[in-house]
């Protein structure tokens, strides 16, 4: 009976009543908007996880299993690439009980095709695209073989495509897990990518259940004096915090309804989802309704340290005591040792053995920055003497209570070291990968993946094409023998010259890259066998720029009776031609399956593509948090002058102009956001640098520049203006009003 008169008490406390109404009903309402705002952007990202999982899945269940078995197989000839960003599959069943795609009815037949309902659009939009397809369209693909809505995906009927040597036999559709199907690098960057976009949300919540923190205090205080336990308090202090995460999570759960349809049909980086994807998975949004009363009492309880020992203490105006540095050191200590599993505790570099040391690891790390901030800050300020008077005002508030300023900010400066360390992290794999692309395509060139048969047809067509300069054969052809291994490619002269910059060529030369001494004999691997010798004349390529790891170059004079190994045909390109390239595609659809286009500018890898989409949706996440920050600042600002409201009406009546009083709020604010910047951008770098060595050891840390001072100049005005937005409240705060004490 007594804990529920405790509870009741607390939220008495909580909604105020008689003469302390207004003043309680404001905090209140503070408090809701701040816990609100960050409830609904952590339901919006547990949301977006889950239908980025429901993305996952539908890959997966689209994946040909080749797995044999006594079902009649369907022959498919994947990934033909009519346009950039168009992908067409090839069909044609081996009988009537072949498997069926997901999404689709039935199976197309020849000179048919299904498309996505974002490829029939196109088609029916653009002449180019629809020059591209000779089909009839019979229908399209439903939602479950689409990866989202704007996905352009067709699968077209063909015969023949059990002769072509990129044909896999399909005996079902559907893999365990589209998790399993990604690179495991990207999972934990995934990971990493969620986590430091949520942590900040936390943070949001611990600093809007602190609102007039202070004025709690002194009643508790008043409590404890006239005789409340220390039990009794707590109590009081949970039920408090209790109401005003109670209607944060509801106001935060409106806020999610009401912005769900506009975030569902928000695409970020190529990346969209559907519509009916857009449904948190009830899990997830049971953990984010009971993590926010956790972390309300959590943060209530550990603002009374003080209060349960020394009631007294808070309402001493003399010099704090100085904050303990050993616990935030132990934090960044213990975050960093995580991030070293493989020095300290000998771990592999098996991610799944690494991904929960790296969580963890990061976690610590950026819960240890909010936490030295206010250290910082009075360590610093404790040595500023003088100056203007607005200037003195402010160091001196932050002398006496550097943790609700610092409170103010603390959202902001981990959004900064999050953003910093993610996007240091994505930058430096990316340029990584597009150094891997740069160097493996070539602008000018196109490589043909082609089918034996339709050789000379792909080279007829491709060689009509406006902007292509020359189309030639390229083969390659694997030798081995009493001299070691080597390879080698054939190709005429122009291809050559092109590819490895040879000075001089002419049919019936043959070029060394390696030691491979004149008179070596091989043996050829490929085909129905042969041999290659090395001649006498054999010349010495200086110059190979090519990045393909090649030892032989020789022209079909000299090489007349080798069997052709992997053949590709290469386009060379007039660069000065806008659309050279949508030229050589649309030559290239007029062959169906036999032949495709798969390199050239814009051809980057899976994991490429995947890491910029990353980069899109962490550019999307740190704009909203950004919003977030500011949003919660200006509430957690507009709060704490209420709280002072009658310090600053007395300096008000004292001859302090509000002016004065205004430039040392801003000072205040201004001050530990600078210490804050610098402690934000060391962590992100060496968050980033700590996952970076476990992730991908083989990369290069990339600092972005531009970037971290832009997003550090972005945190520092943006606290500077959302304070110069709260200003107009000291006109109520000064008020003579404000001095009355009942």
């Amino acid at each position: 009976m007594n804990r529920l008169m405790d509870l009741a008490l607390g939220v008495r406390l909580a909604v105020g009543g008689g003469r302390t109404l207004k003043a309680a009903l404001l905090r209140l309402v503070l408090t809701t908007i701040g816990i609100g705002l960050a409830t609904a952007v952590l339901l919006l990202v547990v949301t977006a996880a889950s239908a980025l999982s429901d993305r996952g899945d539908r890959l997966a269940a689209r994946e040909p299993d080749t797995t044999a078995t006594q079902a009649t197989p369907l022959y498919l000839v994947g990934g033909q690439q009519v346009d950039w960003d168009t992908t067409v599959d090839y069909v044609e069943p081996a009988g009537p009980g072949a498997p069926v795609p997901p999404g689709l009815a039935a199976l197309p037949g020849p000179g048919q095709i299904v498309v996505s309902p974002a490829l029939a659009a196109k088609i029916a939009a653009d002449p180019k695209t629809r020059a591209m397809f000779s089909q009839q369209i019979v229908g399209t693909i439903g939602r479950d073989g689409l990866a989202g809505p704007n996905e352009l995906r067709a699968y077209a009927g063909a015969t023949g495509l059990r002769t072509s040597r990129d044909v896999e036999s399909v005996y079902g559709f559907g893999k365990a897990s589209g998790v399993e199907n990604l690179p495991p690098q990207l999972i934990m960057l995934g990971t990493i990518g969620v986590l430091v976009l949520l942590i900040p949300m936390l943070v949001f919540v611990a600093s809007s259940s602190r609102i007039a923190g202070a004025e709690r205090e002194r009643r508790l205080s008043a409590l404890r004096l006239a005789g409340a336990g220390a039990a009794q308090v707590r109590r009081i202090a949970a039920a408090e915090a209790l109401v005003g995460a109670a209607f944060g999570a509801l106001l935060g759960l409106l806020l999610f309804l009401v912005v769900r349809p506009f975030a569902a049909s928000v695409e970020v980086s190529g990346v969209a989802v559907f519509p009916a994807d857009f449904v948190p998975m009830w899990q997830l949004v049971v953990v984010v309704f009971v993590l926010i009363p956790v972390i309300t009492v959590g943060t209530a309880w550990l603002g009374l340290r003080g209060l349960i020992v020394e009631p007294l203490a808070v309402f001493r105006r003399s010099t704090p005591v100085r904050r303990r540095l050993w616990w935030r050191l132990l934090l960044v200590v213990l975050g960093v040792l995580l991030l070293l599993p493989d020095k300290l505790f000998g771990m592999t570099a098996r991610p799944s053995a690494l991904l929960p040391f790296v969580l963890l690891g990061t976690v610590l790390l950026l819960i240890g920055v909010p936490t030295f901030l206010p250290w910082v800050t009075e360590r610093v300020v404790g040595r500023l003497r003088g100056g203007f008077p607005a200037w003195q005002l402010a160091v001196r508030r932050l002398q006496l209570d550097s943790g609700t300023p610092s409170r103010v900010i603390a959202g902001v400066v981990v959004v900064l070291a999050a953003v910093i360390a993610l996007q240091t992290l994505l930058g430096s794999v990316n340029a990584n990968a597009q150094q891997a692309n740069a160097s493996y395509y070539d602008p000018t060139v196109a490589i043909i993946s082609v089918d034996p048969s339709a050789r000379d047809e792909a080279i007829a067509a491709v060689g009509k094409a406006p902007a292509v300069k020359g189309v030639y054969p390229e083969n390659w052809v694997s030798l081995g023998g009493p001299s070691g291994s080597a390879s080698m490619i054939v190709a005429p002269c122009p291809l050559l010259e092109h590819d490895y910059r040879l000075p001089s060529c002419s049919d019936g030369d043959v070029f060394r890259l390696n030691d491979s001494p004149p008179g070596a004999s091989y043996q050829v691997r490929e085909g129905e066998g042969g041999s290659f010798t090395v001649p006498a004349a054999v010349k010495t390529a200086h110059s190979a720029e090519s990045s393909a790891e090649v030892d032989l170059l020789a022209t079909p004079g000299v090489a007349p009776g080798v069997p052709v190994g992997y053949l590709d045909l290469k386009a060379l390109i007039d660069p000065t031609v806008p659309d050279g390239f949508d030229q050589l595609r649309a030559a290239v659809a007029t062959l169906e399956w036999r032949a495709s286009v798969v390199g050239g500018p814009g051809a980057d890898s899976t994991g490429s593509e995947t890491v910029q989409a990353m980069q899109g949706l962490l550019y999307a996440g740190a704009l909203l948090t950004m919003v977030l920050a500011g949003i919660s600042m200006l509430v957690m600002i507009v709060g704490q002058i209420s709280e002072r409201r009658r310090p600053l009406a007395a300096m008000s009546a004292a001859g302090v102009s509000r002016g004065v009083l205004g430039r040392s709020l801003l000072w205040q604010n201004a001050i530990p956001v600078v210490f804050g910047v610098l402690v934000a951008v060391g962590a992100g770098v060496g968050i980033a640098a700590l996952m970076l060595r476990v992730l991908a050891s083989d990369v290069h840390l990339l600092l972005n520049g531009p970037f971290i001072v832009l997003m550090a100049c972005a945190a520092v005005v943006l606290v500077v203006a959302v304070t110069g937005a709260a200003l107009p409240g000291l006109r109520s705060a000064t008020k003579l009003e404000a001095l009355r004490m009942e």
